[in-house]
Order: structure tokens, then sequence, then C-alpha cells
């Protein structure tokens, strides 16, 4: 039961991170420079210990797909393993292995991130071998055709084949009528058999350049070493064409949206999504705070009125689906089948309104606040952390040391800014609904029904 709700939070993250804060942020220095053809370069020094975190960061996810190629990023994210002109297949993470180094990928809606942590005096070659595979990435049918299958079985174990994991999808296409937000990552099976070496083609020279690019270099290391390196290595790749940027905006919801899944499930599912406003926008530390009240440990709202008091689910909570453009604060309840799913619905949705109604008291501010700035202290430890802390800044804010500023911005939100966040945002007609699991049963009272379909 509890790897399954592991699952579904998973899922329902994937695309999309929040932003941790800080009481006190740790200083560093940041600098950030640009080479002749557009590669963005980020760094930062951290000489606790003599290891290099090199990440190349491409501003291209699933929104950046359209329908008939659903999934190519996440495929990208795997051909980009498969060998280039100089590297042999898994050559890329075999030779940083050997050196002691680590490397790992993900996709999400907005971006797909590459990283490498190797020894101090192997930095420029993990610069090289990123280099090498920007430009002269190996494509071929039978690639495309193996990593095709992987991608298709990832999607069905977490997807397809699972109850929450269709759920999950369903939600976000619930959720987003026109916006490419409206699938996942995962993407969809028959555009994943569609897809061609043209289309593949097409989509790498789009993207993949190194003006559509952010490396970022942090550990014990110099500007001057990361500066001379980027040039070496990356100073000679051609610029490409600007990429296209989705224009689309999702149209304001007017109504509520409220499905029933038609599969079956062990347990008992209530996902519940809001429109909210991008990252950049100012309503976004007091949603993270409202969030955590609603939802961040044991005393959370939504664990104390529905597990641990009401006894109607065995999970309840949520969190904010911090994304570039317009994202989602997320609510969930998961019970058993003896768990009334109605009830459960009810109750969430009474919680969740009551903050509107209510408002939150100053210790449960505080405790927020104090919640929210663990995550950043233990991600600010390492290399990679800081280094995922600049990414995340840069591309979806603009500005590589906007998360230092979080503090200042989570200490100024109050009392007053949670109630009116959850009343701007936190509206019925706002809301999409998933309901999975048992249906009432004709002795269970039934619940006021509020489908509307748009």
């Amino acid at each position: 039961m509890r790897s399954l709700l592991s699952l579904m939070i998973l899922l329902l993250v994937c695309g999309g991170a929040s932003r941790a804060k800080a009481k006190a942020a740790p200083r560093l220095e940041i600098s950030q420079f640009q080479l002749a053809n557009g590669l963005t370069v980020i760094h930062a020094p951290m000489r606790r210990v003599p290891t290099v975190t090199v990440q190349l960061w491409y501003h291209a996810g699933s929104k950046d797909e359209k329908v008939g190629i659903r999934g190519i990023a996440h495929m990208f994210e795997h051909m980009m393993f498969k060998g280039s002109k100089r590297v042999g297949p898994e050559a890329h993470a075999r030779m940083l292995g050997a050196i002691g180094g680590s490397i790992n990928a993900y996709t999400t809606a907005d971006l797909t991130v590459y990283f490498n942590t190797v020894p101090r005096q192997y930095m420029d070659f993990a610069m090289e071998l990123e280099a090498e595979r920007m430009r002269n990435l190996t494509l071929t049918d039978a690639t495309i055709k193996s990593e095709r299958e992987v991608v298709k079985e990832e999607k069905r174990r977490r997807l397809d084949n699972n109850p929450i994991g269709r759920a999950v999808e369903a939600m976000w296409a619930l959720a987003y009528k026109k916006h490419p937000y409206a699938w996942t990552p995962a993407g969809n099976m028959a555009d994943l058999d569609a897809i061609t070496m043209a289309r593949c083609q097409d989509f790498y020279s789009r993207y993949y350049g190194p003006n559509n690019a952010t490396l970022i270099v942090v550990g014990d290391v110099s500007l001057a070493e990361v500066r001379a390196a980027a040039e070496r290595r990356f100073g000679g790749l051609s610029r490409g064409e600007a990429p296209p940027r989705v224009e689309l905006r999702e149209p304001p919801q007017v109504a509520l949206r409220r499905q029933e899944a038609g599969w079956p499930s062990q347990l008992n599912v209530v996902l519940g999504a809001y429109h909210v406003p991008g990252t950049r926008h100012a309503d976004i530390p007091a949603l993270e705070v409202l969030s955590a009240v609603l939802s961040a440990g044991r005393s959370a709202r939504l664990n104390q009125a529905l597990v641990r008091k009401g006894k109607l689910s065995l999970y309840a909570g949520g969190f904010l689906r911090d994304q570039e453009h317009p994202g989602l604060l997320m609510i969930y309840a998961v019970g058993l089948p003896t768990h009334d799913l109605e009830r459960m619905e009810q109750a969430l949705l009474t919680e969740v309104e009551r903050v509107a109604a209510e408002g939150v008291t100053g210790t449960e501010l505080r405790r927020a606040k104090s919640q929210l700035s663990t995550g950043l202290l233990a991600a600010l430890r390492t290399p990679s952390g800081v280094a995922s802390q600049l990414g995340m800044s840069a591309l979806m804010r603009s500005d590589p040391a906007a998360f230092l500023g979080d503090v200042d911005r989570l200490d100024a939100v109050t009392v007053a800014d949670i109630k009116r966040v959850a009343g701007l945002y936190l509206r019925r007609d706002n809301l999409s609904l998933i309901l999975l699991g048992k249906k009432r049963t004709a002795d269970t009272p039934a619940a006021k029904k509020e489908e509307v379909s748009q």
C-alpha cells in the first residue's frame, strides 16, 4: 500500500518541482557568463570536498512537444546516452564510472537535465563528453526503435498498468484543455510508435544547441578554470536557430471538473488540482506556505482532518506543482476500499475551503515556514544540490541567484496573505477532480452532485 502511494507522489511531482526555502541561505559566489554561440555558463565554488558537478540544462521538455510526437523529449533523455561520433553507446556512463564519477538525467514538462559528478581533476573531461553529445549525437533507426520501447515500457509500468498512475495522467488531461501540460513526459503510445528518424533529427536540431542550454559547474574549481574549459569544449560548437517557444496559454477554468475513473483499483483515491500561476508570480511564496499548512507533516490540516481525527483515509496531503507556465496546487486522499470515497472527497474539499473561510493561525504559519526551510538546507550541502537550485532559478526565473531571495519572500508571507490566496485560487470553479475506486453503494447517503462538463 505504501509503495503505491510513493509511486503516486513520484508521478504527481514529475514535470515540476517545488522550491524549498531556508531560514539562512548560505553565501554563494555565483558567476554567470555567455559564450559567443549562446551557451550560458553558471559557476559557484564549493571547496569542502574535491568534487565537481557538471550539469547541462536544456530548455526543452514535454510542453515543447505537440500531438504526434508526445514523449520525444523523454526519448532524447535516453538516446543521449546511446553514443555520438567519438563516444560509443553507454560509454559516457562507463568512462565516468571508471574514474569514480556518477551520472543521471531527468525530463520534466519544462526541462531536460543531465548530471555528471566527478573528481575535480576530471571536470574538463565531463565537459568534453557533454559537448560531444550536444552536437554529435548518433541517431540511428535501431537506437530510436530500442529507446522507443524502453520509454513505452516505463509508461506501462508507471502509468498504464498502475491505477493511480492512470489517474495522474487523466488529471493532467482534465486540468489542461489547451496547454501541452495536458500530457506527461511519459508521452503517448500512439505518438511514440509514430516517432521517426526525421522527427528526432528535427527535435535535436531545434533544442539541443548551445543557445538553448545552460552549463552549470559547482564544486572545487575556480571561475577561471570553468571559463577556460567551457571555451575549449563548447566554444567551437555552432549556434542553432532560436527554438520555438510555447505561446499557448490555458484559458481560465470556469466550473468544477469532476471525473470518475473507469478502471479497477485496490485503493480509493481522490486527486484534486487547482490552477495557480507560474513560478515567477508574486503569489507563489504564499501558495507554498499554504500548501505546507495543508500538507506538510503529521500536524498538517489534511492529515489531521482525514487521517488522524476523521479516520476517513490512510493518507491525505498535497503540494504545489511549480512550473514555468501556470501550474497546479495538488491535493489528494488515499484510502482502503472500506473507506467511503464520497466522504473522502467531501472532507478533503471542506478542509481546503475552510482555510479560505477562516484563515490559518500564526502557529501554523510559523511551522510551515520552518518546514519549508529544511529542504533547501539539506539540498545545499552538496555541489549537485546547489547546481540544481541554480538551474531551476536560472531557467524558470531568469536569475540563477533567485532562490537565495526566497528566504526574504517567505518571511514576508502573512496570515492575511494565506487567506487571500486560498480565497483566490482554492475555489471549486477552479478545481479538477479525479475519483478512483469503489463507487457509492445504495445505502450510502448521496453527496451533492457537482459534475460540470467543459
